[in-house]
């Protein structure tokens, strides 16, 4: 279980009349590797913060912890749970888990963290809002607490190995079936 202090924005993953979504965005930049429904798995961020270079060429390198985070909660069922409505983007990242946060003791104010400056630099907040305006211009820059009860939870053929390994069988094509 994670949650994350962050400063950045939602971006919607459906698209709405001033922006294009996650989803939309990631068919139009032709991002084979990604998928829109779980945008930290590894080779979703890689290609999603790599095609962020189309809009500046210099964002990785003025906003060099950009992340993309997501809210997730594994114990919720329901079929709304799996794709939360947005997905944040942010510029900078702090976390609390199993581990008190590093020179905050155990606890936090929140009055503490809305005066925290995110120590961006002039370019890194230019190119901040640059990517904001881009990709989520009705969204406000600012801080956010943000639960992931499972940040690295299992996805795709990493989802078959753990199945596979537990003694489920499967047939040719990756289904699970049974032995003949």
């Amino acid at each position: 279980m994670v949650t994350y202090i962050l400063y950045g924005f939602r971006w919607n993953r459906a698209a709405n009349i001033s922006t294009q979504g996650i989803r939309a965005y990631i068919a139009l930049n032709d991002l084979l590797d990604a998928t829109a429904e779980y945008l930290q798995y590894p080779a979703t961020t890689m290609a999603v913060l790599d095609s962020f270079k189309l809009i500046d060429p210099n964002i990785l390198t003025h906003l060099p912890n950009l992340q993309l985070i997501e809210q997730y909660d594994p114990e919720d069922l329901t079929t709304d749970a799996v794709s939360q409505p947005y997905a944040y983007v942010a510029a900078k990242t702090m976390t609390m888990g199993a581990r008190a946060l590093s020179g905050a003791g155990l606890g936090l104010s929140p009055q503490d963290i809305l005066q925290q400056d995110p120590g961006l630099s002039t370019a890194g907040t230019d190119v901040f809002k640059k990517l904001r305006d881009e990709l989520a211009p009705d969204s406000e820059i600012g801080w956010f607490v943000v639960y992931n009860g499972e940040p690295e939870r299992a996805y795709g053929s990493s989802c078959r190995d753990s199945s596979m390994m537990e003694g489920e069988d499967y047939d040719d094509s990756g289904a699970p079936g049974s032995m003949v």
